[in-house]
């Protein structure tokens, strides 16, 4: 088995610390992009090999839209979504397109680990065949 890789979209360094403490064990590598370009491009050339999508809305629309390009492209990927902005809209505007979860941040490292083994299906736990 070779470890799935994991979309990180975000701008926040240490929401890069966050979730990688949250991944500790289950052999993932994480692509973090820091564009929306470079997150379509991680996409549109790893997209199968991807096993989760989690994208920070806090950098506005282009994570929503990012979102919905993505759930477009590859509607079986679990995406997860994080937010400073505690509003309904955001939340709605995720669930809309697609995500699976949505949690506002600061997030411990330990309630995203739980969230994420919450909505990724017991027999795949991020690794691939």
């Amino acid at each position: 088995m070779k470890p799935r890789l994991v979309l990180l979209y975000t701008h926040d360094r240490n929401f890069d610390r966050v979730l990688s403490k949250a991944l500790l064990g289950t052999g993932a590598i994480v692509l973090t992009a820091r564009s929306v370009s470079d997150a379509l491009q991680m996409v549109c050339h790893r997209g199968r090999e991807l096993g989760l999508a989690v994208m920070d809305f806090d950098d506005g629309c282009r994570g929503m839209t990012l979102l919905s390009a993505v759930h477009t492209c590859h509607q079986q990927l679990p995406v997860l979504v994080t937010t400073s902005n505690a509003t309904e809209h955001a939340t709605a505007v995720a669930y809309a397109n697609g995500a699976r979860a949505c949690l506002n941040k600061p997030i411990p490292a330990v309630r995203l680990a739980n969230a994420i083994s919450e909505f990724i299906a017991p027999n795949h736990q991020l690794m691939a065949a």
